[in-house]
């Protein structure tokens, strides 16, 4: 099985429709963090959002050049954890048809894991904006 990994960060913004994935479903796993202009990101409210998203991350198998896809998922959250205008996504590296479906792949697991309705509210400031990294697992 070929596995995920899920990280948070900032990054640049760009629209990408969104695209369904045909075939078998094969879960990997997923790692992720919290982020902020402002503060340092707090380790538990990334842990929340990993599980969250790693339940629902699900990706076609034997894609080609999957290990060399990058999919950057930015959006917004409301104080309810739900998510606020549509999310941007930002594909790079990989054949055309695996950019593709990979980052429809992200934007299913972000939008199946939505409302987010484990993060601190204490915290909003670190969590009201947020980007997920989605790359192959080495």
């Amino acid at each position: 099985m070929r596995g995920m990994q899920l990280s948070i960060s900032h990054c640049p913004r760009i629209s990408l429709s969104l695209l369904v994935a045909l075939g078998m479903m094969l879960t990997g796993s997923v790692s992720a963090q919290a982020a902020s202009a402002t503060q340092p990101p707090a380790n538990s409210t990334g842990d929340l959002l990993r599980e969250d998203v790693a339940k629902n991350w699900n990706l076609p198998p034997g894609m080609e050049g999957a290990r060399d896809v990058r999919v950057r998922v930015h959006l917004r959250l409301s104080r309810g954890g739900e998510i606020v205008g549509e999310p941007k996504v930002t594909v790079t590296g990989g054949p055309k048809g695996t950019r593709q479906a990979m980052a429809a792949a992200a934007i299913r697991a972000v939008l199946r894991a939505a409302p987010f309705k484990n993060l601190p509210m204490d915290q909003y400031d670190t969590w009201k904006e947020v980007t997920l990294n989605f790359a192959p697992a080495l």
